[in-house]
Parts: structure tokens; sequence; C-alpha cells
């Protein structure tokens, strides 16, 4: 049993600290949602400028909403905004909307690139 409390504490820990999370990681498979990246802060104290997220097997094509500030690129798997920049002491949010993917686990792989520097982050959702 301490071993699994031991575990959520960590995993709790870890969430807290991300930079870059999902508003909502459970989702029906097969529904049509909106999906919100939140972006709490820029890279040690530089404004963010670029958001790319890689989406999961079975995500694309996802509709990206549209930012003051920000260009849109899409590719078949990733969706990227880039503009801005938002400065490091306010957050922001990348939403997109499209249909989830059959039951299981998905991570989006992330880059927040800022002026100076850049961040790696993975988001994971889950659907059943």
């Amino acid at each position: 049993m301490k071993k699994y409390l031991m575990a959520a504490a960590l995993l709790a820990a870890a969430s807290a600290h991300a930079h870059i999370s999902l508003e909502q990681r459970e989702f029906a498979a097969g529904s049509y949602q909106k999906l919100v990246f939140r972006v709490g802060h820029g890279c040690n104290g530089s404004p963010t400028v670029a958001v790319s997220i890689r989406l999961p097997e079975g995500f694309a094509p996802m509709k990206p909403m549209l930012k003051n500030g920000w260009s849109i690129e899409r590719t078949p798997d990733s969706l990227a905004w880039r503009g801005g920049p938002l400065p490091d002491e306010s957050y922001d949010e990348f939403v997109m909307f499209g249909k989830m993917p059959a039951a299981g686990s998905h991570t989006f792989k992330i880059v927040q690139s800022c002026q100076f520097g850049s961040a790696n982050w993975e988001a994971t959702l889950e659907t059943r």
C-alpha cells in the first residue's frame, strides 16, 4: 500500500509542476471534444513564442482555435501556434477540436519554444 501511495504522491507532484497541461484528461472514445492545453509560463523567464503539439495516432485531423497575434501551422500529425509573445508572468490556453480515438491512453508530445530556449513536455489523456 505504501508503494502505491508514494507513486500517487510522485505523480501528483509531477503533474502539479507540469508547465503545459491538459485541462481535461479523460473523454469518451469516438466523441467530439475540445482539448485545452494550458501554458503556465515561459522558459526560465523568457516569453513563449511557439507551442507545437504532436498528435498521437488516431487524433488527426484536429481543428485548431485561432488566436490573435499567432499563426497556425499544420501537418497531418501536428499543430503549432507561432507568434505572441506570451510573457513569462502570464498564462494562456491553446485549443483544438476533433474526434477522440479508440479507447486507450494517448500521449501528446509538446515543444514550448521561447525567445531564449525551449522545453519539451508530455500530456496524456485517456479515452474510454
